[in-house]
């Protein structure tokens, strides 16, 4: 399938598991990739070879922009220099984010403001920049990427939990402003797949708390999650705006 042949999409936070993955997908239906990260230790060259592979691979046109997405000049800068490149922007997938754990009682200021930097105000800055190039051309689509931790919550995940419901009620309300301007706004709430936060739990902890939690009884991968963004992110979900996508094995439900 080619159901992304001439579209741009800009990935946000696109050098990581999930990231790159979403961004090989929609390469490979024919999506030129803006592969945004910040420039920090060796993400620079990991977002080159990304760049390179992906038109080695898939063919087409692809480039990795630095952008600290909680800085608001820094986004629009980002955006206009797409526009510039490519001469259009049709899909936004906010995808940066980061979680830090504490209770909520011992939750530290500093990094409560940091998930709400990355997390809720970068996806806003993105969205929000977006939207002017996707509002004159009178098309664009917006994939958040949420978690079903914003809908069940989890213990320890106050910050975290926090800002991926904010995106549900921010993605909703994009949705009603721009409803009627051939622009949509959705989620897609991840469950527990194989990359990402998933490194960093402790086996013990994986195999006896999280995988029975899940009714399918094993983890997702980023490949079910590239693909459901695959699919909000193409005209196949033309009329759906303002929703919740949960792929998490029925975590959820």
């Amino acid at each position: 399938m080619n159901r992304y042949e001439g579209k741009v999409v800009l990935i946000t936070g696109a050098t990581g598991g999930l990231g790159s993955a979403i961004a090989r997908t929609l390469a490979e239906e024919g999506a030129s990739i803006a592969i945004n990260y910040i420039n920090v230790g060796d993400l620079e060259t990991m977002a080159k070879e990304l760049e390179k592979e992906m038109t080695v691979k898939f063919g087409g046109k692809h480039k990795a922009y630095a952008a600290d997405v909680t800085k608001e000049e820094e986004v629009s800068s980002m955006i206009e220099n797409i526009v510039k490149d490519f001469g259009r922007l049709d899909v936004l997938v906010n995808n940066a984010g980061i979680s830090i754990n504490y209770t909520s009682w011992k939750y530290p200021a500093e990094e409560w403001q940091k998930v709400i930097a990355i997390n809720l105000n970068g996806a806003f800055y993105c969205t929000k920049h977006a939207l002017i190039p996707m509002r004159e051309q009178q098309y664009g689509r917006i994939i958040s990427i949420s978690s079903v931790v914003g809908i069940t919550g989890a213990r320890g995940t106050v910050a975290y939990g926090a800002t991926k419901a904010a995106l549900i009620g921010m993605t909703k309300t994009i949705a009603r402003e721009v409803a009627q301007k051939g622009i949509t706004a959705n989620c897609l709430a991840p469950g527990y797949i194989n990359a990402g936060i998933m490194n960093n739990v402790p086996d013990k902890f994986r195999d006896e708390d999280v995988i029975p939690s899940i009714p399918m009884g094993h983890l997702g991968d980023t490949d079910d999650i590239a693909k459901a963004i695959a699919f909000l992110g193409s005209d196949d979900a033309k009329f759906i705006t303002g929703q919740v996508l949960c792929v998490d094995g029925g975590f959820a439900m």
